[in-house]
């Protein structure tokens, strides 16, 4: 199974910080993500019966959620609270060899992205490659 969690109409701006509110994210936002695109998704999609799309913000959408493995996790909310909240939570979801790919971790200007998974990663004992695309990627032990 495949599943695509997004709000599918950009950043929700209760879950940004000062530091991406400084650095222009509900602007960049506004640009790129001006009208709701769900139903596209849903549309192009829709020949896959084994993808499931789930719709809202993260961590909002995680609770309702059941996935007992995941073997590759891709994160790209382009917001270090979401993004953390979702590491946390397929963690312990994640199957050993689990690849994670973090699309703005040396990014830049997504120093926020940086400095949450760089923590996270020291709290969990593993360590990010970062890719010279700016992704970074771990490989859960």
């Amino acid at each position: 199974n495949y599943f695509g969690f997004d709000t599918f109409r950009g950043l929700e701006e209760k879950y940004l910080n000062e530091n991406e509110r400084r650095a222009g994210r509900m602007d960049h936002n506004i640009h790129y993500y001006k009208r709701d695109c769900f139903e596209n998704a849903k549309e192009n999609l829709s020949e896959f019966d084994r993808v499931h799309l789930i719709r809202g913000a993260i961590p909002d959408t995680l609770e309702n959620i059941e996935i007992d493995k995941v073997c590759f996790l891709a994160i790209d909310m382009n917001n270090a609270a979401p993004e953390i909240a979702a590491a946390n939570f397929f963690w312990h979801r994640l199957v050993p060899g689990a690849t994670v790919l973090l699309d703005d971790y040396a990014y830049v200007g997504y120093d926020e992205q940086n400095k949450a998974f760089d923590r996270f990663a020291k709290e969990k004992g593993i360590e990010i490659l970062s890719l010279p695309t700016g992704q970074g990627l771990f490989i859960k032990p």
